[in-house]
């Protein structure tokens, strides 16, 4: 009967061991509820007496801690991986954090359309942000961060003033001249396979695999980014592409014209 009595205190105690419900820690507050998703930029979540459904910006949380004692670290989200191009966008980090960016290279300042007749508010946001990190990827970025602005405040939705929305393209790790240089040794001509370009003002990129020359004839550094001068098959009035990327069997090459810009794959 004590062994039985001993486990069966046991048992309650690991049971109570966990909450009873998933906690929010913002920067001022926890929140007992229900985390029903997490977005980009914002939390879901239902507090337990009521059928409403909240969010908080996900910038103001610290941590979750789930009922069954997992917890997720918001810092931890954060999770920086290298980006060949736009081949692989979706794995460009969005950040409302500017020490994110702290160890990083800017690339660019970003623009995209934003229409606030279909922001409801956070499905076209979502669509937004999809739109910045190609963008980015194009340009050899893989972190965004997205500064405070109007679209992103409740009025926003109703705004027609609201056009566009902004964010800032980073590098964690810029391909330097030195490493190119290793990689390709002697050679100068190689073959480009792939191809993405994404006309201004569009938002859908296409994909085209051709079987072009490309011909390094100087590769140089400006302002601590690898620019190559040569020729691709092709494109007969560029001469000058940056080097976005480097990769075990290829390298991503960009450039811009005619209002539309470019990715191409080289293999080496």
């Amino acid at each position: 009967m004590n062994k039985i009595a001993i486990l069966t205190l046991f048992f309650f105690t690991y049971l109570t061991g966990f909450s009873q419900t998933d906690t929010i820690f913002t920067n001022n507050q926890k929140i007992s509820c229900k985390v029903l998703k997490i977005k980009t930029d914002s939390i879901n979540y239902r507090l337990l007496d009521s059928k409403i459904q909240y969010a908080v910006a996900k910038k103001e949380v610290d941590k979750i801690i789930y009922k069954n004692g997992k917890t997720f670290s918001i810092k931890d989200d954060i999770r920086i991986v290298h980006v060949d191009g736009v081949s692989n966008f979706n794995d460009v980090v969005i950040t409302f954090t500017p020490g994110d960016t702290a160890k990083c290279t800017k690339i660019t300042d970003l623009e995209v359309e934003f229409d606030y007749d279909q922001s409801g508010q956070s499905k076209y946001l979502e669509k937004t942000y999809k739109q910045l990190k190609i963008h980015a990827a194009m340009r050899g970025a893989n972190i965004v961060y997205i500064p405070e602005q109007n679209a992103l405040s409740p009025n926003g939705i109703n705004d027609s003033t609201i056009t566009h929305f902004k964010g800032i393209a980073y590098c964690s790790s810029i391909p330097t001249i030195e490493a190119f240089e290793k990689k390709i040794g002697e050679k100068n001509e190689f073959t480009a396979t792939e191809q993405w370009y994404l006309a201004k003002g569009k938002s859908d990129v296409y994909q085209l695999y051709f079987n072009g020359k490309f011909v390094i004839d100087e590769i140089l550094e400006t302002d601590g980014f690898v620019y190559i001068n040569g020729e691709l098959k092709g494109f007969p009035k560029v001469t000058s592409f940056r080097l976005i990327s480097i990769s075990s069997k290829f390298f991503t090459v960009s450039f811009e014209t005619n209002n539309t810009l470019y990715n191409v794959e080289v293999t080496l």
